[in-house]
């Protein structure tokens, strides 16, 4: 039995979805010596060894303790603060950049269903690489501080929206809670655009969690601006939210959730996801045949 809903299936035949991955999807690359791109929590934590004496042992944990109770940006802040933005930099690119990720199958399925519009808060380049499998000009790549995102959306082009900045660009990366304030007080247009895209485009969320604060204050605003707007989707392993917790955030968010079935390599996901490409490309052989575009 299909875990896709026919309606998610018809919205990603006709292009009228969007794409939002997040660091579940690198996870699934390789680089040098088979290393992985860590999580932020493993990114931080190691960042936060970095911290010198005297202050050390009492700073640490506390910064420890912002992490396991999921205040990332507070974490990253206080880190970046106490080693320094150019000691923090030069971590972020050793980390995400310099191992050389290669492109998972995880990144040529989601690239192979075809849609217009993907957004992710990653700054690797990962995505891109699998892209530039197919070809030069195979996929446009916009940063959340770019003036002509609007322009690109409304071309026929595949569009990547880096919402956190890019590891190219270190300097101008979203990592901590001073940074997310001086993005949406200075690029407010940007997430705008992406406010309007939730209202006219369905999203499917892959790889993310719900505590992201795009991700969260996004859906909060869509779902008491529009109480009566179509529900987005997100997907999730089976195990990870109890009935309840998905009841609540279910209404308080607006998403329907997917389950895979959980395996600690999350090798489902890549599964169900190979599945769904068939699902889409069946509908889009009805709809070509029925016109129905």
């Amino acid at each position: 039995m299909s875990i896709w809903p026919k309606e998610l299936i018809h919205s990603i035949a006709c292009r009228r979805c969007v794409l939002f991955f997040g660091a579940g999807v690198s996870m699934n690359s390789t680089g040098i010596d088979g290393v992985r791109p860590p999580s932020w929590a493993g990114f931080l934590t190691e960042a936060a060894s970095q911290i010198d004496a005297p202050r050390k042992k009492k700073t640490v944990k506390e910064i420890l303790a912002l992490i396991k109770a999921g205040d990332y940006l507070t974490a990253a802040e206080v880190i970046r603060n106490e080693i320094r933005q150019e000691k923090f930099t030069n971590l972020v690119k050793a980390r995400f950049h310099t191992p050389d990720f290669k492109a998972a199958p995880i990144h040529k399925t989601l690239f192979n269903l075809d849609l217009r519009i993907a957004i992710t808060p990653n700054f690797d380049s990962i995505y891109e690489t699998a892209a530039g499998e197919r070809g030069a000009g195979a996929l446009t790549t916009k940063i959340y501080h770019d003036d002509d995102i609007a322009d690109c959306l409304r071309r026929h082009e595949r569009v990547l929206i880096k919402s956190h900045g890019t590891i190219s660009s270190p300097n101008k990366l979203i990592f901590t809670r001073t940074d997310y304030a001086k993005a949406r007080n200075s690029h407010s247009q940007f997430y705008e655009l992406l406010d309007a895209l939730l209202r006219t485009h369905t999203f499917i969320f892959v790889g993310c969690g719900v505590s992201d604060p795009d991700i969260r204050s996004l859906l909060e605003n869509y779902r008491y601006r529009h109480p009566y707007g179509q529900s987005h989707y997100f997907v999730t392993a089976s195990n990870n939210f109890c009935p309840e917790v998905k009841s609540v955030l279910s209404d308080s968010l607006k998403i329907n959730f997917i389950e895979y079935s959980s395996t600690k390599d999350h090798a489902n996901l890549s599964k169900e996801l190979d599945l769904l490409k068939e699902q889409v490309e069946l509908e889009r052989i009805e709809l070509s045949k029925n016109q129905a575009w």
